[in-house]
């Protein structure tokens, strides 16, 4: 781990010694749309339901039209554009698409593995007060889970100008179907592992909070950082998984990012 950490350390400072500095930095190269990519390092639970957490790569996009304020995203959103109206505006809507948890066969034994897979579904935002961000998913699990889940989420949006910081933070509720909440939180009979057998039904999962920070530090060059707090209720929180684990989960994360015009 502390190999991999310093190759990741060496990579940031490479990208930040080549991205141009503020003084060259002032023109983008023409074009109708803006682009910032970042990559950066992120902790997060072992497995939903799990006691400690692990380091994975943090990607991140951002896609706006030149002249436009830059998108308001939160840290857990799923990605997708819209189709009706504007992120910009007052109402949005359209696809979207997530990665999916997973689990080894080795976070617990006995238990089967949830390998990779999307979650692909809608969006639905809506600005009703000022500030206040309302967003909805809902989601369908292809490979992974394999299952129907979704959240609601109310974020407070600070921002300076169009192109400014910005700083989004609120709450969290989270949803899985039966077929999810077995995925994640259940025990098959007959397993071969010492935990209860268990078999969850639909619910809310998990209620929470998540925070984010868009802060550029020239025209070009950014940091992204985030972090966010689930806490397992209901039918989760009764798993023998979660118990045997932690119904707190953390998560955060920070990215270098890098703005160009296309």
């Amino acid at each position: 781990m502390a190999r991999k950490t310093m190759k990741f350390s060496c990579f940031i400072l490479a990208f930040a010694t080549m991205a141009p500095q503020p003084a060259a930095a002032q023109e983008l190269p023409a074009g109708d749309r803006n682009i910032s990519i970042g990559v950066g390092i992120q902790t997060k639970p072992v497995y939903p339901g799990a006691d400690s957490n692990r380091f994975a790569f943090f990607p991140r996009i951002d896609v706006w039209r030149d002249g436009e304020p830059i998108i308001a995203k939160s840290p857990d959103e799923s990605f997708g554009p819209s189709l009706i109206g504007k992120r910009s505006g007052r109402f949005a809507a359209g696809p979207t698409l997530n990665i999916a948890a997973t689990r080894s066969a080795d976070d617990l034994p006995g238990l089967a593995k949830i390998g990779f897979g999307i979650e692909a579904g809608a969006f639905a935002e809506a600005w009703p007060l000022g500030p206040l961000r309302l967003r909805g998913e809902l989601r369908q699990g292809i490979g992974a889970h394999k299952a129907l889940t979704g959240d609601l989420a109310a974020d407070l949006v600070w921002r300076r100008g169009k192109e400014g910081p910005i700083f989004t933070a609120g709450p969290r509720v989270r949803w899985g179907s039966a077929k999810h909440n077995r995925a994640y939180f259940g025990v098959p009979a007959g397993a071969a592992t010492a935990l209860s057998p268990y078999e969850p039904g639909a619910g809310i999962y998990a209620v929470g909070a998540a925070a984010g920070l868009r802060y550029p530090l020239n025209r070009t060059v950014g940091l992204y950082g985030f972090a966010g707090y689930d806490r397992l209720t209901g039918k989760a929180a009764d798993s023998p998984i979660v118990t045997a684990g932690s119904t707190d989960q953390f998560s955060g994360g920070i990215a270098l990012t890098y703005r160009f015009g296309l």
